[in-house]
């Protein structure tokens, strides 16, 4: 028995299909008598464009964030990054793909404050940094700036928290969510309900623990969070690990939609 989103997979190891939505079979069928299309349709409820759509060209605007000579060693001494440059443009998605372990994390973790660098230069704007003088998590959101971890269980939400707790981790000090130093909890929970409204965040419960919800709506609990605050620049790893193929099609909508907007993203 093999439970997965991966439709190829079922269409290469299976003989039998069977799809459930919403705790209801919907489709069954012998595998050779079906599609991915038609399995992706039968899952969403409708049919799914996950591809290229077609996007006219486009001509980059500002420079939002520039790196330059970007050196990170690890706890070991292994170097991780080696004087690595990058440059964000606003209207613009700049993609890095690699294999896991090869630094992508690293940098991830660079640009959004949450490790400093042995050496090298940033800047987001017009604010300027280095290695001796570097940005924090909340300095880098007090920019502008967005991050959707790799690892959303361990960097992204704390799973015993209430998914409204989770929801507003990071961003605990804007006027909306805290006064005096006080948590607004009504008002959080009721603004955590239209966040998991919009994104189609399932059971839309938030006050469930962030832990009994299945990691694909984890995953839309977290860039819900961050998307919904307009981010300048949005830095985010393995945006689709471990959701369906509908959530996937939600997932790169929203991520054009940003870009569409003036948005500078780095998709790693």
């Amino acid at each position: 028995l093999l439970i997965t989103h991966k439709l190829k997979e079922v269409m290469r190891l299976c003989d039998r299909v069977t799809v459930m939505r919403a705790g209801r079979v919907v489709h069954e069928t012998a595998v050779a008598d079906t599609s991915i299309e038609a399995l992706a349709t039968a899952m969403v409820g409708r049919k799914v464009l996950v591809g290229r759509q077609g996007d006219a060209a486009r001509q980059p605007g500002e420079v939002l964030l520039q790196a330059q000579g970007l050196v990170c060693r690890d706890a070991l001494g292994v170097t991780r990054l080696h004087d690595v440059g990058l440059t964000l443009r606003s209207g613009e998605i700049v993609g890095l793909a690699g294999v896991s372990g090869n630094g992508q994390s690293e940098l991830l973790e660079l640009l959004s404050g949450m490790r400093r660098p042995d050496a090298g230069t940033l800047r987001v704007g017009d604010a300027h940094f280095d290695a001796a003088h570097w940005l924090g998590p909340h300095g880098a959101r007090a920019l502008g700036l967005a991050h959707v971890p790799e690892d959303r269980q361990s960097r992204a939400l704390v799973m015993g928290f209430a998914a409204w707790e989770s929801a507003v981790l990071g961003y605990e000090g804007e006027a909306q969510a805290s006064r005096h130093g006080w948590m607004r909890n009504a008002a959080l929970r009721q603004a955590t309900a239209q966040l998991m409204a919009r994104f189609d965040v399932r059971p839309r419960d938030a006050t469930l623990p962030s832990a009994s919800f299945s990691g694909g709506n984890q995953q839309k609990l977290v860039l819900a969070r961050e998307l919904s605050r307009n981010p300048r620049v949005l830095l985010v790893g393995q945006p689709t690990r471990g959701v369906d193929i509908g959530a996937i099609e939600f997932i790169y909508d929203q991520l054009r939609a940003l870009r569409d907007a003036g948005c500078a993203l780095l998709l790693v």
